[in-house]
């Protein structure tokens, strides 16, 4: 059974003001999602904590149909206990 894992954002390297990155956290229709800010450098970066150690079988990414993403890559580090 597939459900959503309780994540807080530790880092973000910009976002537009009108799309924060606390937006990733309340799905909803009405929800718009995190955007980097206009003209930022690349790479972005976006760290997130777990609520608890997971096992991460799927990640959903939905792009804008004009903001897509050329790369995305997902780092994953355990400080379980740190």
């Amino acid at each position: 059974m597939l459900h959503k894992i309780k994540f807080r954002i530790l880092h973000i390297t910009s976002q537009d003001d009108q799309f924060p990155a606390r937006e990733l956290n309340h799905i909803s229709p009405s929800t718009k999602g995190w955007r980097s800010a206009k003209n930022c450098p690349y790479p972005q970066q976006i760290v997130v904590e777990l609520e608890r150690p997971s096992r991460i079988r799927k990640i959903q990414i939905l792009s804008h149909q004009y903001l897509i993403a050329s790369k995305v890559e997902f780092f994953v580090g355990d400080s379980y206990g740190n």
